[in-house]
């Protein structure tokens, strides 16, 4: 299920802002250290041709003087006698650095291998912070923080990335009251007194803080092991200004003052996104996804429902420019940078093109199966847009369980050449919340959907599936757009007056 190292992004609604990560091996410093000892015998002043950094090469970007300076400094401390019998929290100079590491810092730093760890040489004697009160450590690849109440604490490089944005230890996080915790397949966990920190040293790298609300409930619905897996953002503002969210690996988080935190992934999100989000006709998540008896999940939003039955499934972000060889097995005209590395899929295009989004039977039994497809508005007949998302972004249809719905209800009307033509009236009927009180509301329109029964794609092993769905013109009430009402996706459709 892990998406990284491409990092794929799932189906967003478009007001979502992308994080910019930064790259650890940007930010991380190669130090070739080996095998790391302290300076035998020390000179205490400068001997020319007989200083350790005469002997060996200096690591780490230091010069020659520095070397120098940390071998005086080791010199110093080895002979002042009431720090060598403090020796467990008495400073400590590691050259070539001549800068001194002292207290719980240091007891910190050696019982992590020192040099040799992942925080190699110190750059800085200890520090006091800003609040007067905790003291700090800079080293080469990241620092060891310490405060009376927290204790010292490693913070690499990259979670300083996300903790700087918030202000340090003076921000939202605070101190960190953990080191990193490693969680396997190079994601590291931090805790902090007002949060947690999630990097991972990929390309692109991931660093995301997550807090509050949005965090207790991802670690309600299992945290990474969720359907949701990794926060890959920080928490941002949501673009009314009043709720918030991050992004995961698989899914998004909102949370809300009126509606609180909630998940929305699989094929909700892919639909709730297509329906413009928080900003769309549905708003806000207000609920979690309950199982209902037909099999599906429906999921509360502020202003309507969604149904969905692919909760664990990932469904990137829309691509415009998905590659399809619909022209006769050679690449469309258009073509995304990413859609060059998508795999073959079954129906002839790509792993893109040719997921699965929806899958049910007619009422008379026959297989129907709706891809995702692709659709640019810019794409000209030769190469034939299809499936969900030319549904979608052409026809205005993004519920799949209205679309489930009206083909279950109905059989072929028509065969022409290889395509399966299904041509019924569609009634609106208005319900409650509660869905007990239901009423027609005198809305129709005739639909038509094209599906594409033969495998004829060249290296196809699966028919194609639906094509297209789209509104008759001039038919029940329906005009001459192209456009499907909005209450097709929003309230409940019908075959039957009833």
């Amino acid at each position: 299920m892990q998406q990284h190292p491409e990092l794929l992004y799932p189906a967003l609604p478009g007001d979502i802002e992308i994080p910019q990560t930064v790259s650890a091996n940007s930010l991380v410093k190669v130090v070739e250290i080996g095998n790391w000892e302290p300076t035998q015998n020390p000179n205490s002043i400068i001997v020319s041709g007989a200083m350790r950094s005469d002997r060996e090469s200096i690591p780490g970007g230091f010069t020659k003087e520095e070397a120098d300076r940390a071998e005086i400094e080791e010199a110093k401390l080895a002979n002042t006698p009431f720090l060598r019998v403090q020796s467990d929290t008495a400073c400590k100079v590691y050259w070539p650095s001549p800068f001194q590491v002292c207290g719980e810092i240091r007891k910190l730093y050696d019982s992590i291998g020192g040099p040799t760890s992942f925080l190699t040489f110190p750059k800085s004697n200890e520090l006091t912070n800003p609040d007067g009160i905790g003291k700090r450590t800079e080293f080469l690849n990241g620092f060891i923080y310490w405060h009376p109440s927290t204790g010292a604490h490693t913070v690499s490089i990259p979670a300083t990335v996300v903790w700087a944005e918030h202000g340090w230890e003076q921000g939202i996080f605070g101190y960190p009251i953990t080191s990193d915790v490693a969680l396997g397949d190079q994601w590291f966990k931090q805790s902090y007194q007002g949060g947690h920190i999630i990097t991972r040293n990929s390309v692109p790298a991931v660093q995301a803080g997550i807090y509050g609300q949005i965090y207790e409930k991802w670690v309600e619905l299992g945290s990474q092991n969720s359907a949701l897996g990794f926060p890959i953002s920080s928490e941002f503002v949501a673009s009314d200004g009043v709720g918030r969210y991050n992004i995961f690996e698989r899914g998004v988080m909102y949370w809300h003052p009126e509606y609180g935190a909630h998940a929305v992934t699989g094929d909700l999100l892919l639909q709730w996104a297509y329906s413009g989000g928080i900003e769309g006709v549905l708003g806000y998540p207000a609920g979690d996804p309950e199982l209902q008896d037909d099999g599906w999940y429906r999921q509360a939003f502020a202003d309507g429902f969604l149904h969905g039955k692919q909760l664990s499934t990932f469904f990137p972000a829309w691509d415009e420019f998905a590659w399809d060889d619909s022209a006769g097995g050679e690449p469309g005209v258009l073509m995304s940078r990413q859609a060059a590395n998508y795999d073959k899929g079954p129906a002839g295009g790509n792993k893109y093109t040719d997921q699965v989004v929806l899958e049910t039977e007619d009422m008379c039994g026959n297989e129907i199966i709706l891809r995702r497809g692709w659709y640019n508005s810019d794409a000209s007949r030769k190469d034939k847009p299809w499936g969900y998302d030319k549904i979608r972004h052409k026809h205005g249809v993004f519920s799949l369980w209205s679309v489930s719905t009206v083909f279950e209800n109905s059989c072929i009307n028509r065969i022409e050449g290889t395509q399966q033509v299904y041509e019924e009236e569609v009634y609106q009927v208005k319900c409650d919340r509660l869905f007990l009180n239901c009423e027609q509301t005198g809305q129709s329109f005739v639909y038509r959907g094209i599906y594409e029964r033969n495998i004829y794609k060249p290296g196809a092993t699966e028919p194609l599936g639906l094509r297209t769905f789209f509104p008759v013109h001039n038919e029940g009430t329906h005009g001459s757009s192209d456009v499907t009402p909005t209450w097709f996706s929003t309230d409940i459709p019908t075959l039957d007056l009833w």
